[in-house]
């Protein structure tokens, strides 16, 4: 007599779990490495977007540097610059934008395209020997491309405001203060302006939102790239 085959359950080996989700995680974690692959592939091949204009600076200014020696925005020309403005005594969100300014004047410290501005939102406070001891505080040398201005009040918050765009200072009523020195409020944005002296960008990065500060950085150093590298090409 014939034997009978064997049944479909012999021939066939039972199922293993634990194999199958292994091989379910190889196969969904090399779809994101590839996925992830071709982003960054499509992100370096594809031109970026063209970044808008804000403001154009038409007036130039004119202040006294933390050297002593008076300096010129239009001696800037052809640069990218960061601005922003600086209250050494701020209770607010100064330390957030100084430190993001620390961070590029680190990683472009020999870079001869960059300016950081550090401009004085009240200066017959910040003088220039406060303003001096400050940058050394900060690390940024004397050899660094970073100027922190100082000079009369109001041609510095003209600058800031029509030619760059920023929002206007004011004073904070006294029973508004957070401390004696918290005098006045100001713009605590960065601002970014290209070669052509024309203001590309805004970046909030002190925001009530953790999320959006580190989102607003990362374009900053993203938009600082871009310009150098559409300047330098």
């Amino acid at each position: 007599m014939t034997p009978a085959p064997p049944s479909s359950t012999e021939a066939q080996p039972p199922f293993n779990p634990v194999r199958f989700w292994l091989l379910m995680g190889a196969f969904i974690a090399l779809v994101i490495a590839l996925s992830v692959s071709y982003s960054r592939f499509l992100q370096q091949a594809l031109p970026k977007p063209e970044l808008p204009v804000f403001a154009t600076v038409k007036e130039d200014l004119e202040a006294t540097e933390r050297s002593g020696q008076t300096v010129r925005f239009s001696e800037l020309k052809g640069k990218v610059v960061v601005a922003a403005y600086l209250y050494t005594q701020c209770p607010h969100g100064c330390a957030a934008v100084t430190a993001q300014l620390q961070k590029l004047n680190q990683e472009f410290a020999t870079h001869p395209g960059i300016q950081l501005l550090s401009v004085a939102i009240q200066p017959e406070r910040d003088s220039v020997a406060l303003l001096k001891a400050y940058a050394e505080a900060v690390g940024a040398r004397e050899t660094s491309p970073w100027w922190f201005v100082t000079g009369e009040r109001q041609k510095l918050w003209d600058f800031m405001t029509e030619q760059l765009g920023m929002t206007a200072a004011k004073l904070i009523p006294e029973d508004e203060r957070i401390t004696p020195d918290d005098t006045y409020e100001h713009d605590l944005r960065i601002a970014l302006i290209d070669g052509q002296g024309r203001v590309r960008g805004y970046y909030a990065v002190f925001h009530p939102q953790p999320e959006v500060a580190k989102l607003m950085a990362e374009r900053l150093h993203e938009h600082v790239h871009q310009l150098l590298g559409d300047e330098h090409s």
